[in-house]
């Protein structure tokens, strides 16, 4: 049976070097007990996310487009989101419409939604919400965060991504709870000379006039939102193939070799479940 090149990522990131700390040093930020469940007048399907982040000034900038069905008649749509501020929220349904720009954003910070109002009632059917915002670059492991350490001497700063259980809303407004899926297509303009890693392989990277970098990954399978992940920094990638699947260890620079071990464990667990799982 021949199967499709994916690429999965294991992120021996920073702990492979013994001057690093690991990830594990960060300690995660405490958990907001927030239960409120989105109302189920709209349902998503897929995310397309184009990111910015400022890793210096600890903030980021963002546009999402999310392709939702309404399922009932409604004036607004409630997401959830935390410490995201908007600058614009608008909704068409579909190519060569009109977009309708939403006439009121109510933030509600306790319950960590953005409920968006329009003038004209969402009949049901498809539409696409796009909404520009930007957000804050934590120093503990939930949303987007930064992780500062020494290399070689230089203090360096990478970002990753701590969504589980229900933090994704920090850096995407979404349906953030494991009932609705949906596909993720993500961008990012990056400083040159770092690498970013998502759940995807990149299809294609791109050098943009002010010296920065816009790199594009595959579209996602269906999936939560706490699943997402992305990652940038100064790292090196090493792969290796094991039954038609391309598997990825990435490292800090200079960490390459050290990541052998968990390269070649890899290739035996893959090997393992293909022979189980057939």
């Amino acid at each position: 049976m021949q199967r499709s090149l994916i690429s999965l990522a294991v992120m021996a990131l920073l702990g492979l070097s013994a001057g690093a700390p690991a990830l594990a040093a960060v300690p995660a930020a405490k958990a907001a007990q927030v239960t409120t469940q989105l109302p189920r007048t709209a349902v998503p399907t897929h995310y397309a996310l184009s990111l910015t982040p400022d890793a210096a000034n600890s903030t980021f900038s963002a546009t999402v487009t999310i392709a939702l069905d309404v399922k009932q008649a409604t004036s607004s749509l409630t997401l959830n989101a935390a410490d995201l501020k908007f600058s614009a929220a608008a909704i068409s349904a579909g190519p060569g419409k009109a977009p309708q720009a939403a006439s009121k954003i109510d933030v509600d910070a306790d319950k960590q939604t953005a409920t968006f109002q329009f003038a004209q009632q969402l009949q049901p059917g498809s539409y696409q919400l796009k909404l520009d915002y930007t957000g804050v670059i934590g120093t503990q492991a939930s949303g987007l965060f930064s992780l500062d350490y020494e290399n070689g001497g230089a203090k360096k700063r990478a970002l990753y991504t701590q969504f589980e259980n229900s933090d994704a809303r920090r850096m995407i407004p979404s349906w953030d709870e494991p009932f609705y899926k949906a596909t993720f297509a993500v961008e990012a303009t990056i400083p040159a000379g770092q690498m970013a890693v998502s759940n995807m392989p990149a299809t294609s990277t791109t050098k943009l006039a002010d010296g920065r970098e816009l790199v594009r990954f595959a579209t996602s399978p269906k999936m939560s939102t706490y699943l997402l992940f992305f990652g940038l920094g100064e790292f090196e990638r090493a792969t290796a193939v094991q039954d038609g699947v391309e598997l990825g260890v990435v490292t800090q620079k200079g960490a390459l070799d050290q990541a052998q071990f968990a390269l070649n464990s890899s290739r035996d667990v893959l090997k393992e479940y293909n022979d189980y799982f057939g």
